[in-house]
């Protein structure tokens, strides 16, 4: 499985480009891929090019401008396994254990995504390649939801109760926007300024549609 890093983002709300700001010695981007080089063989980033990121595989935007949905398109497709984990570059908290369990729970699913109680989590999440079409049909309809294409594909949405195995989702899904919240921010705790994160949790909590407490099973048509 490759590990995907987006780091396409405007950095509107910080200023200037946060994937190169460091916190606590080191670039944003650079505490996202050692926790990624510990589960996955190949780890990629998936944006522009810019001095900083020399020695990173930086794969350029297929199509640019299209949001999260066209850089996972992009990860999909220059990945050299059949599946990808995809998150942002400005999440420095990833546990690697959990995202070790949802690697291993993607056999047979498309799309293995959490969800808890400020909403999904699609960032942090593993995309199959056999999504691509899907994908390319709803950018060429100008539809770039993540959330739509969850919908139509074979998803695992895992639960709170088993997140919270691994750690406080508060803390692994925090991510970085202004510089207040660089700060503010102390790796390994969540300050209450950026715990609201509404560009990675703004979509309702899904319900569990299985017996299994730990997981809710969606299947797309």
């Amino acid at each position: 499985m490759t590990g995907a890093v987006l780091i396409g983002g405007q950095s509107k709300r910080f200023g200037t480009d946060k994937v190169l700001s460091r916190l606590n010695g080191l670039m944003l981007v650079e505490h996202v891929v050692h926790v990624l080089q510990t589960v996955f063989d190949e780890v990629i980033l998936v944006g522009h090019a810019r001095p900083g990121l020399e020695g990173y595989t930086v794969v350029q935007d297929i199509r640019p401008g299209l949001g999260p949905l066209g850089g996972i398109y992009t990860a999909l497709t220059a990945a050299r396994s059949d599946r990808c984990f995809v998150c942002a570059a400005d999440m420095p908290n990833l546990d690697a254990a959990f995202i070790s369990h949802i690697a291993a729970l993607s056999e047979g699913y498309e799309i293995v995504m959490p969800v808890w109680s400020q909403g999904r989590e699609p960032l942090h999440a593993v995309y199959r390649k056999t999504l691509l079409q899907a994908i390319e049909r709803l950018l060429e309809a100008g539809q770039r939801s993540i959330y739509a294409l969850a919908q139509q594909a074979n998803t695992l949405f895992v639960t709170e109760e088993t997140i919270r195995l691994y750690g406080d989702p508060s803390t692994m899904f925090a991510n970085i926007n202004t510089p207040h919240d660089m700060k503010t921010f102390t790796a390994g705790s969540v300050q209450e300024a950026i715990q609201g994160r509404p560009e990675h949790g703004a979509q309702p909590a899904a319900r569990s549609t299985t017996s299994n407490p730990a997981t809710a099973v969606r299947k797309g048509t």
